[in-house]
């Protein structure tokens, strides 16, 4: 009988299964966040500042910074960011696009991780001695995209020795999805706003020439 042996292989699993049943749970409520953020609000600093906070919950571990192509396509600029140091903030202002591990996520708009960020040779060489010295092990960006173009980009850091799973992976690409859809919605919103405003000024016009003509014809 191995009665002992199973029962410990048995706590193993149930445990397992406990830890991972609590990982989705709160992926879920993350997203849920993220989600809600979108939808309520037309005001985009809220939903990155919202999408920021509830992703640097995952673990209690994670740095996170958001980064948006610039009007030339050439660099990517710092809309948000939760955890960064001083020394990593003023790094990450801005970007060159397709350089570094987040400029290469936005230029081919395909996901990268690594496991020791400091090690990665193709980090910017301005943030090697910034990384190393701020423990940042884990490193995940994902790029943010609406109508199939590649807006920016999403990253997590993680300064603890575990690896960000495949489900941490797809929570960043769920809640990239969602922050492309609120820079969608933000641009039809402001262009909506713009076509309004030139309909009120093309109806203001007419009305003051039909007036003109009215007090030429008195």
């Amino acid at each position: 009988m191995s009665t002992g042996s199973d029962n410990r292989v048995m706590a193993r699993v149930n445990n397992r299964s406990a830890s991972g049943s609590t990982s989705l749970i709160r992926h879920l409520q993350i997203l849920r966040t993220v989600t809600e953020a979108v939808s309520r609000s037309l005001d985009l600093n809220e939903v990155i500042q919202k999408s920021l906070a509830a992703l640097t919950d995952v673990t209690g571990h994670e740095i996170a910074s958001l980064h948006l192509v610039s009007v030339d396509g050439k660099t990517l600029l710092l809309r948000g960011e939760r955890g960064l140091s001083d020394k990593l903030r003023e790094i990450n202002q801005m970007l060159p696009m397709g350089q570094g591990l987040i400029g290469r996520v936005a230029a081919s708009g395909r996901v990268r991780r690594v496991d020791e960020a400091g090690r990665a040779p193709d980090l910017l060489p301005a943030a090697r001695a910034a990384v190393s010295a701020e423990g940042i092990r884990g490193f995940v960006c994902v790029p943010i995209r609406a109508r199939h173009r590649v807006l920016g980009t999403l990253s997590l850091g993680r300064q603890t020795e575990d690896r960000f799973s495949n489900e941490e992976v797809a929570l960043l690409e769920s809640t990239a999805d969602q922050i492309g859809l609120a820079l969608d919605n933000a641009r039809l919103y402001s262009e909506t706003r713009v076509q309004l405003e030139d309909l009120r000024r093309s109806h203001t016009d007419v009305v003051r020439a039909e007036r003109l003509a009215a007090v030429g014809e008195l």
